[in-house]
């Protein structure tokens, strides 16, 4: 190798070497909250004069700043830094049947603002415009810098970024992403909803006692989404964890389906609602399958009957789920997160004795906001993550 090869390399190296640090700095501040320079030498293993070069050039990026002194040690008081989130600026968008979710997140995947837009009765060319004229403004709002964009559609989408199939959105084999790029130079990354809510229920629980989650949502669909030790299961062009195109019964071999699934449409929001409204639990003007749940919860024997068999059902799908996945912790999403008190002590009940390991059944803790929690952090991740914003 030529001298000039061995300097170059060696520069190289000593760069990767310094972001690595800057990275492990800014780490720290985030988990640490503001801290000294001598705590975070400390907490890191690095020398303090290593760290007061490092968070110079965290200061110069708007990345730390300046957070008063700390009296505590009885001496000289020390300058503390913190972490600033709000110094680039993430937007997520969640993509439903009849509206588009819109938030701007910080670093750290806190929601700064939200806001949601009505997109009813517009073609699916029409939603794909829409989608591009939002990011593009936001893009170009003088006021927060973008660093990432994180769209979450209601089916699965390949690797290239083309969705697959997302029947609420009357998306087929739509290349998403590329038509989005058109819209900004950020980097954006395009993921199925309930992926994401399993991603970002994932990065919640912050416990190493988990190793793999599945996060199961209702809504018109039924997906399913699975984290294994961190990284999200997307399977062969992002199809994995498609819970509502199960077959509820060798009957639905004779269905050719392209739109909805089998078992998401007798047992997805709407599928439940029908069931009632055709079984006379319900009245043909109700809208919502919330209505029947309420009625179950509040003594109505037929009601009652038919969440049991709803709670059937979905407690044999689990049991097969659990046999070949084996997680340890299942999130409820969507109607089952609202009805959760009444429907998870059903399915533990119905999974006991039929599984292996138990697995930990609980609600998603971070609501309706998963979806645009996970896209967002999923796609800064994508982008580089802390890694992309020091070496920039």
């Amino acid at each position: 190798m030529h001298t000039r090869d061995v300097q170059a390399t060696t520069v190289a190296s000593s760069y990767d070497v310094s972001a690595r640090n800057r990275v492990r700095v800014l780490e720290s501040l985030i988990k640490e909250g503001p801290s000294s320079r001598v705590a975070i030498a400390r907490a890191t293993g690095m020398n303090p004069a290593t760290v007061n070069r490092l968070t110079a050039a965290l200061m110069r990026r708007g990345l730390v700043d300046q957070a008063g002194n700390d009296e505590t040690t009885g001496g000289r008081p020390s300058m503390l830094v913190k972490f600033q989130p709000r110094a680039r600026t993430i937007l997520a968008i969640d993509l439903w049947e009849n509206a588009i979710e819109i938030a701007l997140l910080d670093l750290t995947g806190r929601i700064i603002n939200r806001s949601s837009l009505d997109w009813q009765h517009t073609s699916a060319r029409q939603k794909l415009e829409l989608v591009k004229e939002v990011i593009a403004e936001w893009d170009a709002c003088e006021e927060h810098t973008l660093v990432a964009v994180g769209v979450s559609v209601p089916g699965p989408v390949s690797s290239q970024g083309q969705v697959l199939l997302a029947p609420a959105l009357e998306w087929y084999d739509l290349d998403v992403l590329q038509e989005l790029q058109y819209a900004t130079d950020v980097p954006i990354t395009l993921e199925n909803d309930v992926n994401l809510i399993a991603y970002a229920e994932y990065r919640h629980l912050l416990s190493p006692d988990h190793k793999t989650l599945v996060a199961m949502a209702v809504f018109q669909g039924v997906g399913a989404g699975i984290v294994e030790d961190g990284r999200l299961w997307r399977g062969n062009q992002g199809a994995a964890g498609q819970f509502g195109r199960m077959l509820r019964d060798p009957s639905g071999l004779h269905h050719k389906r392209y739109g909805f699934g089998h078992l998401e449409t007798e047992l997805g929001s709407g599928g439940i609602l029908q069931r009632a409204i055709d079984a006379r639990v319900v009245s043909p003007e109700v809208e919502s399958a919330d209505v029947v749940f309420a009625a179950a919860q509040d003594g109505d024997l037929e009601a009652l009957e038919m969440v049991e068999s709803v709670a059937d059902e979905y407690a044999f799908h689990l049991v097969n789920v659990c046999a070949m996945i084996a997680p340890d912790i299942v999130v409820f999403g969507g109607l089952f997160e609202r009805w959760s008190g009444l429907l998870i002590p059903m399915i533990r009940q119905r999974l006991e004795g039929n599984v292996i390991n138990m697995p930990e059944l609980r609600t998603a803790e971070l609501g309706d906001e998963g979806k645009l929690i996970g896209a967002g952090m999923y796609a800064f991740e994508n982008a580089g993550g802390l890694t992309a914003l020091v070496a920039n």
